[in-house]
Formats: structure tokens, C-alpha cells, sequence
């Protein structure tokens, strides 16, 4: 081979390799292109960031924050980011339906020459920061007998023939594109829960990841129970809202004063305010408010809200972070143990204790519940009597807790510092309690040396 074919040869493979580095490797691949298909034009979706809609004399204004997108007009409220980023999407990639492209004709023949309705959106373009362009799409007649609409860019002659989907899109009213989360989707992180119900009240405060009562008793909260009802809180959703003309009468749905007002306080501090009020006639939901909108929700909401507070009363004795336990003192009758926790481990008396041993111990103590809660009277003549058993719990933050229990009607009664009243527990349940405290107690057992043969 020559010199000047082998050059030749040379400059045709980078003339290759530079088509496929510069251009092939942008061109999207057959299966995008199917996806896509044809394109009136393809902007970027992803930097749309404003979003106009005009049809039936009403204005419907989007605004993009961030990653998330507010209905601006005629109401400020939270949207609903998936719809609104749909509706940028289909605008900025307009799809062309197979067989058909831009024609030449009467915009009055179209219903062009008043447009039914006109979407108009703004996108930054990444070339050029600070720089908004912007685009007008007119919709007119629906073509009978296709899912075809007639379309044209404001201020040019070509009509376009768009999916339906998209003018029926533009067509939405405000309430379609408002948000139904009605705490923003998200999980609140809540850290207090304060529930107004007529005269009383019912608060929730989660202190050192543990929740607790504070009113209408100070007590020791059910964690599962005070979590459901924040996480259920959390993900509420909007079942329909209120038209305008109805929403205004306040008193007429219970909203003025509401039957319920519910405030969460988040890990953040903020607070999220929830009004609820009459039940709908259809009984399955119930008015509600919040940031000026009147919106009905599931009635379940309200049967969870007006339960008593016994009903979020802690059955366990105790609660706590077991890396929060320093310390576990023992005394069942004349025997008394200390376990003591230090940076070098477990100890029992002074001597060496297995991590596992303590580990045990603490899930027993995390395990036992009460069978009732004692009535008054009752809880006061316990109070008054000698105990058989003391178990204090040390924690590194906080003041611990002390459990005392003596016998009461065949099981055993309790009384727990910082938590009022007095419960019931089985026997059997202090049984394997005070084997749990007996078993970490015990010294390991040791194999004897072996007897040499002779």
C-alpha cells in the first residue's frame, strides 16, 4: 500500500471517528426516538419555569420553585408537581401525530380565530443564562372523528394538529392542578401533635425520640400508636375541594369555629395548622381547612382524633434508647444487684459482664406491659405499700426511671416515677422479668480442667 493511500485511509477513519464523537453519540437512539416519535420541536422540559393558561374567562398561573411548582394564580397554593410537570412537558415537546404536519388554512374554519383556550410558557435557555424565551400555543375545534385539536403558535398561519391530551391539559381548571397532599407530600417529621377538640385537648411531644402525653394527663405515650397518627396525619390527601361559592360559608361546614384543630410542630419548628369540621353528606368525608382553601377529607381522620387519650396511654412500663442506659439497679427482695455501664463495657458488681447478657436484660425490661391501668383508689393504697421489687433504670440523659412492684389480686401491681396512676401485671410477665434479671446475674459458667489420663 502506497504511502498516499494509507493517508487517505488515515484521514477517512478520523473523519469517522470525529462524526461519531461530535454527532452520532447526540443523536438520540431508536428506542428514544419511539418514545418521542415526531416532534413539532423538542425544548427543554426540564427549564420551563413559568407556565400561563387562558380558557373560559379564567387564568391559570404555575410557577416553578426548585423542584416543586405553586399554582400562582387566581390563588396562591401549593401544586401538584407530577400534573404541572406533565403539562411542561407535553408543551415543550409538542408531539406531531403519524400522518399528520403543519397545514395551511382558515383559522376561523379551525377555531382559531378565537382561540378556545391559550397556553403560554417561559424556559431559560442554558446557552444563553439570564435569557427567557417564550412560546404561545393557540387551541381551537377538536377534528370530529379523531383525537386530533387544532393548534397554531400565536402569531404565525400554520395550523398544527395536536394530541387531545394536550388541549384537554391546557383545558384544567385551577382546583386539577393544586396539590392533595395536604401537608406537602412529605413526611413531617413530627415532633408534636396538639389536637383541639371543643374544650379539651389532647398533646403529643416527642422528647429524646420518645412520646409522651401532656395533656390532658402527663403520662408515657404508645410510640406505634403516636406515630400512626403522625404518619397518618402526614399523608393525608385531599378528597375533593370546595367550590368558591360554597367554601365562603364557613359556619355552614363546621369550619367556624372547626370541631377539630390540629397543629403539627415539625423537627424544623415549623407548625402546620389543620382545621376540621362537619361531616359531608355523603359520610365518608368531612370539611376541612388550611391556607384558605376548603377542601374535604376521609372521615377516618376524625374517628382517630376523637379516640381518648387512655387510648394513647402507653401499655409498656418503660420506654428508652438502650445507648442511652447507663446504669440498672435491682432489688427483689433481700437481693440486690447493680449492673454498670462504663466506656470499657458491662459490669455486674464489679465484675466483667457479657454485652450480650445486658442486652438481654434490657429487652426484658423494654418487654413488660401492663394488663390494665388501676383505678384511682387503687393506684393510691399501692402507692402507700411497701414494695417486694425495685428496678431503676439509669440514663445518661434524663432522670430514669424507677419501677416498684408488689403482688395485687394474684398478679402484680406498678408504679412508675413520672407516669401517674398505677398498672396491672401479669405474673407470669414478672416471672420471666425477674428470670431475665437472674440470668444476667449468674457467672459464666466455666468448663472444669480436663483430668490428665494416666
Amino acid at each position: 500500500m502506497t504511502s498516499r493511500k494509507l493517508l487517505a485511509l488515515t484521514g477517512v477513519v478520523i473523519a469517522l471517528f470525529a462524526f461519531i464523537f461530535f454527532f452520532e453519540r447526540k443523536m438520540p437512539t431508536t428506542s428514544e426516538r419511539e418514545q418521542k416519535g415526531d416532534l413539532y420541536w423538542d425544548l427543554p422540559a426540564d427549564r420551563v419555569e413559568s407556565i400561563r393558561l387562558e380558557h373560559g374567562g379564567e387564568i391559570v398561573e404555575l410557577a416553578k420553585s426548585g423542584e416543586s411548582w405553586k399554582l400562582v394564580k387566581p390563588e396562591s397554593y401549593p401544586a401538584d408537581t407530577v400534573t404541572a410537570s406533565d403539562l411542561a412537558s407535553q408543551l415543550a415537546g409538542l408531539k406531531q401525530p403519524p400522518g399528520e404536519s403543519q397545514a395551511e388554512g382558515n383559522p376561523e374554519g379551525y377555531g382559531l380565530a378565537k382561540p378556545a383556550a391559550k397556553a403560554t410558557f417561559v424556559w431559560s435557555d442554558p446557552k444563553k443564562p439570564g435569557q427567557k424565551s417564550s412560546r404561545t400555543l393557540e387551541f381551537g375545534l377538536d377534528i370530529p372523528g379523531t383525537d386530533l385539536t387544532a393548534a397554531r403558535v400565536a402569531g404565525k398561519p400554520e395550523i398544527l394538529f395536536v394530541p387531545a391530551s394536550v388541549a384537554a391539559s391546557v383545558r384544567k381548571g385551577a382546583d386539577d392542578f393544586k396539590s392533595k397532599d395536604v401537608f406537602g407530600g412529605a413526611s413531617l417529621d413530627a415532633t408534636g401533635i396538639d389536637v383541639a377538640r371543643g374544650r379539651g385537648r389532647l398533646v403529643l411531644a416527642k422528647k429524646n425520640g420518645i412520646w409522651w402525653i401532656e395533656q390532658p394527663i402527663s403520662d408515657l405515650a404508645d410510640r406505634e400508636v403516636a406515630d400512626r397518627l403522625a404518619s397518618d396525619l402526614s399523608a393525608l390527601r385531599v378528597t375533593e375541594f370546595v367550590p368558591k361559592t360554597q367554601a365562603t360559608d364557613l359556619p355552614s361546614l363546621g369550619l367556624s369555629p372547626p370541631s377539630f384543630r390540629v397543629t403539627i410542630t415539625d423537627s424544623k419548628g415549623g407548625r402546620n395548622v389543620l382545621d376540621l369540621g362537619s361531616t359531608r353528606s355523603d359520610g365518608n368525608s368531612v370539611y376541612a381547612s388550611r391556607q384558605g382553601q376548603v377542601f374535604t377529607v376521609a372521615n377516618s381522620t376524625v374517628e382517630e382524633l376523637s379516640k381518648e387519650a387512655t387510648t394513647f396511654r402507653d401499655k409498656r412500663l418503660v420506654r428508652f434508647e438502650r445507648s442511652d442506659v447507663s446504669g440498672i439497679e435491682t432489688a427483689i427482695g433481700p437481693v440486690r444487684r447493680s449492673f454498670t455501664r462504663k466506656q470499657a463495657g458491662w459490669s455486674i458488681d464489679g465484675r466483667a459482664l457479657l454485652a450480650s447478657a445486658a442486652d438481654d436484660l434490657m429487652t426484658a425490661l423494654s418487654d413488660v406491659e401492663s394488663k390494665s391501668f388501676v383505678d384511682d383508689a387503687a393506684a393510691e393504697t399501692l402507692s402507700e405499700r411497701a414494695e417486694d421489687w425495685t428496678i431503676a433504670l439509669k440514663l445518661a440523659q434524663g432522670p430514669g426511671w424507677i419501677v416498684k412492684l408488689s403482688p395485687f389480686r394474684g398478679d402484680f401491681g406498678a408504679t412508675v416515677s413520672g407516669r401517674p396512676g398505677a398498672f396491672v401485671v401479669a405474673k407470669d410477665a414478672a416471672d420471666r422479668l425477674r428470670e431475665a434479671i437472674e440470668k444476667a446475674a449468674a457467672p459464666p459458667v466455666t468448663s472444669a480442667p480436663a483430668t490428665p489420663k494416666p
